[in-house]
């Protein structure tokens, strides 16, 4: 299998699927699950002494009434395609955002390659300690090997929260509802390239735009564009991540089962991003975007007004329609969105390995 995200067919096909048939998978959501009837035997357990989320209890036992949400990311650290920990960690915060959900604590494991010093892993540790302390999430506990099965460090957390019943909201777009995109296309892609090409990106471009590009690292939080949105009119949404703009249109549109029209020209897209795909040959789609997020709803044009009026970039970039078209446009030109494929940003580290 190609590195990266698993495709969907596999996901059901190998995945799901087996889990379904042993009747040990509750219905997840889209990225996050629901534990309301887990939370049944750990109710009151708060005090029980435990101060490390040991038994799985910890992270969960804060959760306030409503409905009990857990999240969870995983990626190699130190590659030069490799997400940052404040990305991973970003990843919970955003898919759980999504549904409503204030993260409320962390659980963090790590696999350590043997041939690299300890000083690293504090490194990561400092950077994850930082990153939630900012924010107010506590780090509940985890765990942590040295491996020969890794040649770099592999980061899993995994993200505890809670949303109000009230504000669970819809999981799936209806025909007919307008599509808004908050952000730019290939954010997150575009910095981690520009941080770890910094050097072939210069031998084009000057270092304002590099400079530009690896700030966008800085905008990877969708928090504050759930919650207004979710505020404004209980929308369908699904943050950008792994497989870019077209891979979300994609799964909005598969969970679903409707069709879409999309505008490529409304898609919001940074000069940075442009550019730096275009070194690397690179379609900015299909790039790497956590930092953006798709709303489905049928207020679009009121919705994006009231995001933009409060600072957040919202454009409406199309609908939805009744059938299983997934329609592009460019212009005059008329194409059809296809399966996801890989990420662009783990394309580009095959090509590099090859």
């Amino acid at each position: 299998m190609k590195t990266g995200k698993v495709s969907q067919a596999v996901l059901d096909r190998s995945v799901l699927r087996p889990l379904r048939r042993a009747g040990a998978l509750t219905e997840p959501g889209l990225d996050c699950g629901f534990l309301d009837g887990e939370l049944q035997n750990i109710q009151g357990r708060k005090h029980s002494g435990k101060e490390d989320g040991a038994e799985g209890c910890g992270p969960l036992a804060e959760t306030e009434a409503g409905h009990a949400v857990s999240a969870c990311a995983c990626g190699t650290l130190g590659g030069v395609c490799d997400r940052s920990v404040e990305m991973l960690l970003a990843a919970i915060v955003n898919n759980l955002a999504v549904w409503g959900a204030e993260t409320k604590s962390v659980m963090l494991s790590v696999l350590f390659p043997t041939d690299q010093d300890e000083k690293e892993l504090k490194r990561m540790m400092e950077q994850a300690g930082a990153w939630c302390a900012a924010r107010r999430i506590r780090v509940a506990g985890g765990h942590s090997e040295v491996s020969r099965a890794v040649s770099r460090p592999m980061l899993t957390v995994t993200g505890f929260g809670n949303a109000p019943r009230q504000e669970r909201g819809e999981a799936r777009l209806r025909p007919g509802q307008a599509l808004v995109m908050t952000g730019w296309a290939g954010m997150a892609g575009t910095a981690i390239l520009a941080k770890n090409r910094e050097r072939k990106l210069l031998t084009r471009y000057p270092y304002s735009i590099i400079d530009a590009a690896r700030g966008l690292e800085e905008q990877i939080l969708v928090t504050e564009a759930a919650r207004e949105g979710r505020t404004f009119c209980m929308p369908v949404m699904h943050d950008v991540s792994q497989g870019g703009v077209f891979g979300a249109l994609w799964e909005m549109a598969q969970q679903g089962g409707v069709g879409l029209e999309v505008d490529l020209k409304k898609i919001p897209i940074r000069q940075e991003t442009v550019e730096i795909c275009e070194f690397f040959d690179l379609n900015p789609y299909q790039l790497y975007g956590q930092g953006a997020l798709l709303i489905g709803t049928s207020r679009g044009e009121a919705l994006a007004e009231h995001l933009n009026g409060r600072g957040i970039l919202a454009v409406v970039i199309g609908h939805t329609t009744d059938g299983n078209a997934r329609i592009l446009r460019n212009g005059e030109e008329v194409r059809y969105l296809e399966r996801p494929v890989q990420d662009a940003l783990w394309a580009l580290e095959e090509r590099a390995a090859e």
